[in-house]
């Protein structure tokens, strides 16, 4: 897995919310529903969502930050 490649846990944890609706508004399912399929705990797909969550960020949001703000000219 390379460090642009989310980590499969977090991942398998995310993609399967999205899919069952968790975050669609109203929820369709809770993460006590994402847990009971997955065979884990609900603090467990939680942390999931916070790892695979702040990963994306890292991934996606906050390089464009980086590069904008070196494209700044300081005061």
């Amino acid at each position: 897995m390379s460090d642009s490649e989310p980590a499969r846990p977090p991942y398998t944890a995310l993609a399967s919310a999205v899919r069952g609706g968790y975050y669609d508004i109203p929820r369709r399912m809770s993460t006590q529903d994402l847990a009971d399929e997955s065979g884990i705990s609900d603090p467990a797909v939680t942390e999931r969502f916070r790892r695979g969550i702040a990963s994306l960020v890292a991934h996606t949001l906050l390089p464009a930050d980086a590069a904008d703000s070196a494209s700044r000219s300081p005061d």
